[in-house]
């Protein structure tokens, strides 16, 4: 179940059809050379706007929506970004981390998840070539794999490559996926994939949601909203001709809460409503 492992596939995400024409837009993303939101060892996201074809196109099929929705049984679904997260040929592991962004909130410690990634593959995955492997639970309990992780944006710099959170950990799961598979994971649960060994690049699109928006507090939707992926103020009469109920409303001034990606050592969950 998503709710105690964290993450779950959704097979056969994309239609047969439409994975040659997505794998096409990919590469022409990636052939323009834009400025990327993150470039990791091993590893590079390439931020995707609302208004990219790509974006589009995964965000305008009802039953996508519904299948992310029945799977992680979300009450306001929203969508917050998205990005080409890419692994070069003969690359290392991508190392242990996790994507949660605001542990100094109690909203972290909710068993729902507070933010969702949808990671979509257009060509086969396994660990030859840099499938995404989880640490199914990770996003509830605190782990000793979690007191090794550098900070998940950060780069190497003398990173000691023995260290445990490039090699594989027990209880790990490996995803082994066929194009146009997709798997959701709770942005908490600690991931990163196996080397690519392989002589292709491999890449896959991943959009990512806040699964109940109208509950998150407002200094939580106040920072999601100035995500660079929606659309600016000056850009909203052209997204009104968009899937306009998966983007997230909010009329106060949105503000940039403080960054924490580290969670606490030894958290636990709370089970009291917050508000």
């Amino acid at each position: 179940m998503f709710e105690t492992d964290g993450f779950i596939l959704l097979e056969n995400f994309l239609e047969e059809w439409e994975i040659p024409i997505l794998k096409q837009a990919v590469a022409n993303v990636v052939a323009e050379k834009r400025v990327s939101s993150c470039i990791r060892p091993n590893n590079t996201l390439t931020t995707l706007r609302w208004n990219d074809p790509i974006v589009s196109h995964l965000l305008s099929s009802a039953s996508r929506i519904t299948a992310i929705s029945q799977a992680t049984k979300t009450k306001d679904l929203k969508w917050i970004s998205g990005y080409i997260s890419s692994k070069e040929p003969r690359s290392e592991a991508l190392w242990w981390h996790q994507d949660w962004w605001c542990w100094q909130h109690p909203i972290s410690f909710k068993k729902e998840a507070p933010q969702i990634a949808v990671l979509c593959y257009l060509s086969p995955v396994n660990k030859e070539n840099g499938a995404l492997r989880v640490l199914p639970g990770s996003h509830h309990t605190y782990t000793e794999l979690h007191a090794s992780l550098p900070e998940a944006h950060a780069g190497i710099g003398h990173f000691d490559p023995d260290n445990l959170s490039l090699k594989d950990y027990c209880g790990q799961f490996t995803l082994e996926l066929k194009a146009g598979d997709a798997v959701v994971i709770d942005y908490r649960l600690l991931h990163g994939t196996h080397p690519n060994l392989s002589s292709e690049r491999r890449d896959c699109v991943m959009i990512t949601f806040t699964p109940d928006w109208k509950s998150l507090p407002e200094e939580i939707q106040g920072h999601l909203s100035r995500n660079y992926s929606l659309p600016f103020y000056d850009e909203m009469r052209v997204a009104l001709n968009y899937p306009v109920d998966l983007l997230p409303e909010y009329k106060l001034t949105a503000r940039d809460l403080e960054v924490i990606r580290v969670p606490p050592q030894d958290f636990k969950l709370i089970d009291e409503s917050i508000t």
